[in-house]
């Protein structure tokens, strides 16, 4: 082989190593590009999903607020008949292809406690329970009232001058006993306490505590 040929053959040998270089650089170019590509649709990907994390996250927080709010307004009209059940019922996966918008279910259940229950007034019939209650409670206030005031008198010091202050916050207090007992009555009865039946327990209260205070 002449020398000329050697250096023909040589200059073709580095003509071939730098067009594969050349290639090769640009492949690599287009793997980083694509690599930088798949890496930011990756990102976004990401903080699209977390952001529909978040949407549903707060849409779930702000359904499970309102469906204890219905909740504890159904345990408030209806008492220990919701009570017992101990929680608002879990949520009932739609059917397939249903449409499903807890809003206007949350609506109208509450739409549907507030039509179905009407509180209604005392039966008249109650009303002697109530009489009945109230005088005791009253009584047991004036017996309490009885029993601090002897109280002060045996024992003296401070006492005697305690006591008799307790009598009369106890005297005070007496007439409005049995407003508790016909609370219960009416929670079982799921009516409401109405102005007749709190005048009835008020009246027979304070007719109670006057009768004993001019007995005693």
């Amino acid at each position: 082989m002449s020398y000329q040929e050697a250096i023909t053959r040589l200059a073709d040998t580095y003509a071939g190593v730098d067009a594969q270089r050349a290639e090769a650089d640009e492949w690599y170019e287009r793997q980083v590009a694509a690599a930088t590509r798949a890496v930011d649709e990756a990102t976004a990907a990401v903080e699209n999903a977390q952001e529909a994390l978040d949407e549903a996250t707060e849409l779930v927080d702000r359904v499970d607020a309102e469906a204890e709010e219905v909740w504890r307004s159904t345990e408030r009209r209806l008492g220990a008949t919701a009570a017992r059940y101990g929680g608002p019922p879990p949520p009932v996966a739609p059917l397939g292809g249903e449409e499903y918008n807890p809003h206007q279910m949350i609506e109208a259940a509450s739409k549907l406690l507030d039509v179905t229950w009407r509180p209604g007034r005392m039966p008249q019939r109650a009303f002697p329970t109530l009489v009945v209650l109230s005088a005791l409670g009253a009584a047991l206030a004036f017996a309490l009232r009885e029993a601090a005031l002897w109280a002060g008198r045996k024992y003296g010091g401070d006492l005697a001058v305690g006591m008799p202050v307790l009598a009369l916050v106890v005297t005070l207090v007496a007439p409005f006993v049995g407003l508790w007992p016909a609370r219960v009555v009416a929670d079982r009865r799921h009516v409401a306490l109405d102005a007749t039946t709190i005048t009835v327990v008020l009246a027979t209260g304070v007719a109670t505590t006057v009768a004993l205070f001019l007995l005693a």
